[in-house]
């Protein structure tokens, strides 16, 4: 076999390999995005990934006063990513509406503003519930870990 028959095999090799990464990784996210869309639930999982990235680095009593503090704000929480989520899909409506009614986009915005200021609130006042209650141990190592992830140290 010549030297350019084997680069043209390479070539058709490499180029093969790199389309199905390609085609793969696309059909990876369709899959995902499907699944979202399809599943109702998405919002209360999404909350149980965040509950469990925090409560995986805790342990006994702080583990415990984590969960139990989820568990207190969890349909709060709930409730305000409705309530933000439904804002985000009237001001989606509003903007493409034919006509642009000023009023309706200032509401909509307003409602948006709104319900993402509750959820703001539900969220810190669930990370205040949790870090007065935590041993110094565990602040401490929550600390440390924010520090690890900060990229402007």
């Amino acid at each position: 076999m010549s030297t350019k028959q084997k680069l043209i095999y390479a070539a058709l090799a490499l180029s093969l390999a790199v389309n199905m990464v390609l085609i793969g990784a696309a059909g990876s996210y369709a899959m995902k995005w499907r699944a979202i869309s399809q599943d109702a639930n998405w919002v209360e999982k999404r909350l149980d990934r965040a509950e469990e990235s925090i409560i995986r680095h805790l342990d006994g009593p702080d583990e415990e006063l984590a969960k139990r503090v989820f568990k207190q704000r969890r349909p709060e929480l709930l409730a305000a990513i409705g309530d933000l989520r439904g804002a985000r899909k009237d001001f989606r409506t509003v903007l493409t509406s034919d006509t642009a009614d000023a009023k309706a986009i200032a509401a909509a915005l307003n409602r948006s503003q709104a319900a993402a200021q509750k959820l703001n609130e539900n969220m810190h006042g669930a990370l205040r519930d949790m870090a007065l209650g935590l041993s110094p141990s565990a602040r401490q190592k929550i600390a440390d870990r924010m520090k690890r992830r900060m990229h402007d140290r």
